[in-house]
């Protein structure tokens, strides 16, 4: 598998999606201008951040007064960040007012941070940001989950969606493969829950034998995080 960590939604304002003019509002209120962004898709810079390069790569209106924003990092001017990771800032607005948290740190290398979506968790809406590494013969991809809860924006799982051994392992040295995909849902809400259970399944090869597994983590209200410790998926047995 090969970890796709260009951003896929290059060219966002190649045509106008939306008739509003708030994303250019708001981020000409907490971005600025960076030189040198290609034609059709502006590169944006913060004043704490001197020389990083954003891009707006999510754009998704909840109501006529909500909606979600998500700027990833490509790096610097030069796109030399070498090994480090990008970020993501992420954004609610709700007309005037904002809830952010920014600075999340992708997988990703080279100053890029990875994909996002938004998702559907329950009666919410969610972000996932998704990125990858392939090191010394491991490859792995993750998805992490966010949502606003009340005036915050929660970190509540972080899945390793895909993880492999293959570069390193052979099985002619009596090495045991590990291939694994995790696929990711969302059940029905329930009554009095704050999130809906999240749905995993598992399907490929651990330890050199098949595997195919499916389970459920609740949310946990106290840590505002799903349960990640209780998935016993990834085990054989």
């Amino acid at each position: 598998m090969k970890i796709a960590l260009t951003l896929a939604l290059a060219g966002f304002f190649s045509a106008p999606l939306y008739a509003d003019d708030t994303p250019a509002r708001f981020l000409s209120e907490h971005y600025q201008p960076a030189p040198g962004g290609e034609q059709g898709a502006p590169q944006w810079q913060k004043a704490d951040t001197p020389g990083f390069v954003y891009r707006l790569c999510l754009d998704k209106p909840l109501d006529a007064q909500q909606r979600i924003l998500v700027m990833c990092g490509e790096g610097d001017n030069d796109h030399s960040a070498g090994a480090d990771s990008g970020y993501f800032d992420i954004w609610y607005l709700n007309g005037d007012k904002a809830v952010s948290l920014t600075g999340e740190q992708g997988a990703g290398r080279y100053g890029q941070s990875g994909d996002v979506q938004a998702v559907r968790m329950g009666d919410r809406w969610g972000v996932v940001t998704q990125s990858g590494y392939s090191l010394q013969g491991f490859t792995q991809a993750f998805e992490r989950y966010y949502v606003r809860l009340g005036d915050s924006i929660v970190s509540v799982a972080t899945v390793t969606t895909y993880s492999d051994n293959l570069g390193y392992c052979e099985p002619a040295q009596d090495c045991k493969q590990d291939e694994l995909n995790v696929n990711v849902k969302f059940g029905v809400m329930q009554p009095g829950k704050l999130l809906p259970d999240m749905k995993l399944t598992t399907k490929g090869r651990l330890e050199g034998e098949t595997i195919n597994k499916s389970w459920s983590l609740p949310f946990d209200e106290k840590t505002q995080r799903y349960a990640m410790g209780t998935a016993a998926g990834w085990c054989k047995g």
